[in-house]
């Protein structure tokens, strides 16, 4: 996933890679997941669990950084796994 053949902005976390001009999901040769004989047969109903579970936090609370915080470091961190810089955050 971090190929510059394949995206226009490979360390970057961007959306964009997987939707098309009307914003809707595109499986990328590029992306091994939901493609081909290994996707899963669980995942529509993975996503619709996301999915509910997404909006009801998102109507139910309004999400601010902490006191002080002015930008979110959106890089992330290489090891055995790819994963966000840890950071607090607001749920009003």
């Amino acid at each position: 996933l971090f190929d510059p053949k394949y995206w226009e902005t490979p360390y970057q976390f961007n959306p964009g890679h997987f939707l098309d001009t009307d914003g809707n999901f595109v499986a990328r040769e590029a992306s091994a997941f939901s493609a081909g004989h290994r996707v899963c047969l669980g995942e529509v109903l993975a996503r619709m669990e996301l999915f509910i579970i997404f909006c009801t936090l998102l109507q139910t609370f309004k999400f601010t950084p902490t006191e002080g915080v002015q930008e979110v470091n959106t890089q992330i961190i290489f090891g055995s796994t790819m994963k966000p810089h840890p950071y607090k955050i607001c749920a009003v």
